[in-house]
């Protein structure tokens, strides 16, 4: 039995560790998407941090899209779908002075057609040239080896074309502001940015930031939308969703072949307590407490009741004329009340004093002799 729960405990460890890898490796290798927090070959997070290394103050634009009010560079790669409501605020963003480069192979339909850009079916090579020298410095740009061209309109300037001169790169004005399109992202991605002239082009884009304003990266429709709280943001890394499944695996396993450790013991009837029971807890948890005057208080209200039951008082007396009618009634049980309250209201109590005085108020309430029922009528 010892040995098989080993291979089993071995067997989970092995499952956990290869989901780890799995995972790991499947997101540092690739980002299809080129999001600026991957360090993968086509991921940007060099762009960023080659931004902030040139003076621009970076930021992610996550959990909800909501673009800042004030101007500055958004770089968008290669999207999930955009809403209409989505495509309002970036054209909104532009028209009010910001720019924006969209760089994406294929395009988002709604994003495509709310700027005017029309794209070829066809690929072609993507390695190009600057076909006039509209940013300093830059000659040739080198990314993919196939991507698809553009389209352009009267209004939109090319920016990089092919040796076929086919369009790769355009830059449109939009209100007061700004619109770059690529179809080659890779230009601008980590593993790229040495090669020909592309560390230059993308300096010569962050040089184009508003006066004041920030570099931002919209990592929204990368899939860091507001799904869940931070409390469970853990179980996304690898390592996170490892512990989940062997967390699940130990628990199946255990509900599979759990055993008992002994035999089932049933409860018996719940009896019913005595008053004595409860007499007995209220005492105790007073003693522990040191309520004595409370303890006291108690004895006596209880003791005044017992005396007015046994002269004759029904329980329709008010309280505030019990003492009265007990005077009139049983004199020296009035009087030994008196006494004992009186002795309440004085300094501390002390335990022998709370018991002597207990005696007493119990001997009055339920007097041993017919001598002393006589006499507290008398």
């Amino acid at each position: 039995m010892r040995g098989r729960g080993g291979i089993a405990l071995g067997l989970m460890v092995l499952a956990v560790l290869a989901l780890v890898l799995l995972r790991g490796n499947g997101n540092a290798n690739r980002s299809p998407n080129h999001a600026s927090t991957s360090d993968a070959v086509d991921g940007t997070s060099a762009l960023r941090l080659y931004a902030d290394t040139l003076g621009h103050s970076s930021g992610l634009i996550e959990g909800d899209f909501s673009l800042p009010s004030t101007p500055g560079l958004l770089f968008i790669f290669t999207p999930g779908a955009f809403t209409a409501d989505q495509v309002q605020q970036v054209n909104t963003w532009i028209t009010s002075g910001g720019v924006v480069v969209y760089a994406a192979e294929d395009g988002d339909p709604q994003l495509d057609a709310q700027f005017g850009l029309g794209r070829s079916s066809r690929q072609v090579p993507a390695a190009a040239q600057a076909p006039a020298p509209v940013f300093g410095g830059v000659q040739s740009v080198s990314g993919a080896d196939a991507a698809r061209a553009f389209s352009p309109g009267p209004s939109e300037v090319p920016l990089l074309r092919n040796q076929g001169h086919d369009v790769l790169a355009v830059r449109k004005a939009v209100g007061r502001g700004l619109l770059v399109a690529m179809t080659d992202p890779l230009v601008l991605c980590n593993g790229y940015l040495e090669k020909a002239d592309n560390g230059r082009f993308a300096a010569d884009l962050l040089a184009i930031t508003p006066a004041g304003g920030r570099v931002w990266f919209d990592e929204f429709h990368h899939g860091a939308a507001a799904s869940g709280p931070p409390e469970t943001a853990w179980m996304t890394t690898p390592w996170g969703f490892a512990m989940v499944v062997a967390v699940l695996i130990l628990f199946i396993g255990l509900a599979l072949r759990g055993r008992a450790f002994g035999p089932a013991i049933s409860l018996g009837p719940r009896a019913d307590r005595s008053t004595a029971e409860y007499a007995t807890a209220i005492g105790s948890l007073l003693h522990r407490t040191g309520a004595r005057r409370v303890t006291l208080e108690t004895l006596l209200s209880a003791c005044r009741r017992a005396v007015a039951e046994r002269i004759g008082l029904g329980s329709g007396v008010p309280g505030d004329r019990l003492t009265e009618t007990i005077a009139e009634r049983a004199p020296a049980a009035a009087t030994e009340l008196a006494s004992a309250e009186r002795e309440l209201a004085g300094a501390d109590i002390t335990e022998p004093e709370v018991l002597a005085m207990a005696r007493r108020l119990h001997e009055l309430a339920y007097p041993t002799s017919t001598a002393d029922r006589n006499k507290e009528t008398a």
